[in-house]
């Protein structure tokens, strides 16, 4: 029948009949406005994160989803980056997906932030046993990664000094200044890939890494922070290159669920590359993390001296146009095979065993996310 007779038989609109039979829209949609912008797959796809994410204790906020949403809109060249998704977006998200839900998160207090739950850390161990055990990894220290980020600014800590009973004594530092973030990596068998540097500000000035170790890169950032694109691009550019040659074998890869490090298109990219990206537990660093439990203190110490060294020597203060100098210097002695090999072992990832772990830094927490 004609479709002006069929809209009126079946009480349809016209517009509605014609937009499915010229394939405007397709029959099988049943839903009034606009179609998603992205298709099942790929929502599916961000519904997977967003739960396992979830499951390490990284919850995503609304803005955050929709955040992720849009980056990952942008790396697959469906929707240019001018163009952000709103919560409006959100919305319609998740009334699709009825299986995500959004809950208001227990509050901690700092301390008890800062104890890892024991339930935790048994259910990473077990995930990280099984991934060990199914890449025949027990024995290749070499292809077991950690990547961290450390911050640092011109503003040092002053080591402490000799002096008399009676006498006050002062140490000569530089003023408040921006963070300069160190991304920082090292393997089981003591490898250290080279410092990649992000500094405060629009572009690059190559003044910035005077005095910089063989490898040092740098990047910036509006912030002096790293973020999702400078993360993306550290592992195309920098990590995968420096990689012992491999012959495909699969690497291993130790982070922390900052949203930075665990987009969409990251995980995707790193499984193409045989990668496995393994996220530590929330509120965990300081016990699982082995940058931060071995690496990072005396990276923190010696970066301090030898800021108090330069300003004694040279009466002159700490700028932006050396700090990269004596970062790297620091970077090199508290990333010695030594630190690594032994900040691995202390947080039981090589050799596998999570007996090391010091009990009195657990706590049993009933819950993060109220039910």
């Amino acid at each position: 029948m004609s479709q002006r007779k069929a809209a009126l038989q079946f009480n349809v609109p016209r517009q509605t009949l014609r937009d499915r039979i010229t394939g405007k829209i397709s029959p099988d949609c049943v839903t009034t406005g606009r179609a998603p912008v992205f298709s099942l797959e790929e929502e599916a796809r961000i519904v997977e994160h967003v739960k396992s994410m979830a499951s390490y204790g990284y919850g995503y906020t609304r803005q955050e989803v929709t955040d992720l949403a849009t980056d990952f809109a942008h790396t697959i060249k469906i929707k240019p980056r001018s163009e952000e998704f709103t919560l409006r977006w959100f919305e319609g998200f998740i009334k699709r997906w009825p299986e995500l839900r959004v809950v208001k998160p227990r509050s901690l207090e700092i301390l008890r932030a800062k104890c890892g739950s024991v339930a935790n850390v048994e259910k990473y161990f077990a995930s990280l046993t099984e991934v060990v055990l199914k890449y025949n990894l027990q024995d290749k220290p070499h292809l077991i990664f950690n990547v961290d980020e450390k911050g640092i600014t011109l503003n040092h800590k002053p080591p402490n000094v000799v002096s008399g009973i009676e006498c006050t004594t002062s140490s000569v530092t530089s003023g408040r200044s921006s963070t300069t973030t160190i991304l920082g990596c090292g393997s089981a068998s003591g490898f250290a890939v080279p410092p990649y540097f992000v500094f405060e500000g629009k572009r690059l000035n190559n003044e910035l890494m005077k005095g910089a170790t063989p490898g040092a890169v740098g990047a910036v950032s509006d912030s002096g922070w790293s973020n999702t694109n400078i993360f993306r691009q550290y592992l195309t550019d920098h990590f995968l290159k420096y990689i012992p040659g491999r012959n495909n074998d699969n690497v291993l890869l130790l982070l922390d669920g900052h949203k930075s490090h665990v987009a969409v298109d990251i995980i995707e990219w790193a499984q193409e590359h045989h990668i496995i990206i393994h996220v530590l537990p929330a509120h965990t660093s300081h016990i699982l993390q082995p940058l931060d439990v071995g690496c990072y203190g005396p990276l923190q110490r010696i970066y301090d001296n030898e800021c108090h060294k330069t300003i004694r020597k040279n009466s002159s203060v700490i700028t932006k146009y050396n700090i990269c100098e004596l970062a790297c210097k620091a970077y090199q002695k508290a990333l010695c095979p030594e630190n690594l090999q032994s900040a691995f072992r202390k947080t039981g990832i090589y050799p596998l065993d999570k007996t090391v772990i010091n009990q009195d830094q657990l706590k049993t927490i009933r819950g993060i996310y109220k039910k």
